[in-house]
């Protein structure tokens, strides 16, 4: 970033940028995990010292925050295909089922979206064909976000 002739190609200066606010991402989760725990340490030196049941119920509430921390973060391990950092299509099709697998569609649909953007994911609609009486003939929408197409390539 210092180089002189960095910004000269805005595409990759651009690339470069994010790669490294991922990697701070990273780091800045690593040091959330060290805290946590150094956290957690202390809390256990006080419940020792002072024997109180109050701190146990503290402890236990951060190692559950901190275990969800773990989980999340080896997850995201997983995620390290050459496609899975990035954005996803999913199109949904009813299939033979008439009516009821329209309303199945329609189930699926809300379901994800719902999903993706529990996970601060964007979702934006490409296509959208509505049954005749009820449900959703056909849908295409597009997931925008870190690892969207890890977590859906399997569905």
């Amino acid at each position: 970033m210092g180089l002189p002739d960095f910004w000269d190609d805005p595409e990759k200066a651009q690339k470069t940028m994010q790669e490294l606010t991922k990697l701070k991402d990273k780091v800045e989760q690593i040091n959330r995990l060290e805290r946590k725990l150094e956290d957690i340490e202390v809390l256990y030196q006080l419940g020792r010292e002072e024997g109180e049941e109050v701190v146990a119920s503290e402890i236990t509430e951060e190692l559950e925050e901190l275990n969800n921390l773990l989980e999340k973060m080896e997850l995201e391990t997983l995620l390290n295909g050459k496609y899975d950092r990035n954005n996803a299509i999913l199109t949904l099709h009813p299939g033979a089922g008439g009516t009821e697998s329209q309303d199945w569609t329609e189930m699926l649909y809300r379901m994800y979206t719902r999903w993706a953007e529990s996970k601060g994911y964007r979702v934006e609609v490409l296509d959208y064909l509505p049954g005749d009486e009820a449900g959703i003939k056909s849908v295409t929408i597009s997931i925008e976000g870190e690892n969207a197409y890890g977590y859906l390539k399997a569905e």
